[in-house]
């Protein structure tokens, strides 16, 4: 459902763009409580071979869901004046956010995680260069993309490492591989790639310096997503 949220933003005719598209993100983000009924013994409720929820996904998924009718909600009038291809790509932008990261909380494979995780600075970075409220917001999309950037290219190599070290990286093998002991301080730096793309994205003391100027150029939607 949410893939044909990108067509209805673009057949839509203008007058009714705002809230046929509120009503469609609507009924996906009434359609995702359902997930909430895990019923599953192993705490994986697959959906198909590459996408699975399980209890700590299942309400990152639910929250992902309900963000985009609260996000096109917030953003009908600071767009409203925009020529309407300009509001649709908007739209399109936003539900782009929400494909990427339904596929990234879902994600049963980690490379496939870091990936569409990844792949959200993409929207993002246009929302804020594009429809950022002041003059510095050119400056904030630089900022934001080099540091989000940085954090995870550390994150991508230690996971290559550990694909070499268990020969798996899926999410439902891993628990049963040879685990890393952290011994060595080479299995020390590892860990400490796993974790700055997140502490990056937190973000950690020292690590910061893109949050506010990003929140700050960004339009309501953008610091939502934020």
């Amino acid at each position: 459902p949410t893939l044909m949220l990108v067509p209805t933003a673009w057949l839509t005719p203008s007058k009714c763009l705002w809230p046929t598209t509120l009503a469609h993100s609507m009924v996906i983000a009434l359609l995702s409580l359902s997930w909430l009924k895990n019923t599953m013994e192993t705490g994986w409720s697959t959906l198909n071979p590459f996408m699975a929820t399980d209890p700590l996904s299942t309400p990152l998924l639910v929250l992902t869901c309900w963000l985009l009718p609260l996000m096109i909600l917030a953003s009908q009038n600071h767009t409203a004046t925009e020529p309407i291809n300009r509001q649709r790509m908007y739209i399109s932008l936003l539900t782009s956010l929400q494909i990427f990261l339904i596929l990234a909380f879902g994600a049963t494979e980690v490379i496939m995680f870091y990936v569409m995780f990844e792949a959200t600075l993409i929207p993002t970075l246009i929302i804020i260069t594009r429809w950022g409220n002041q003059t510095e917001r050119l400056n904030a999309g630089i900022y934001f993309l080099f540091y989000t950037l940085a954090g995870s290219l550390p994150l991508l190599v230690a996971l290559l490492l550990l694909q070499d070290h268990t020969g798996t990286l899926s999410l439902f093998t891993l628990p049963f591989s040879h685990p890393l002991h952290l011994s060595s301080n080479a299995d020390k730096l590892w860990w400490a790639g796993c974790l700055l793309a997140f502490l990056v994205k937190m973000p950690l003391y020292g690590v910061h310096l893109w949050l506010p100027k990003a929140h700050v150029e960004a339009p309501v939607a953008g610091s939502m997503v934020l």
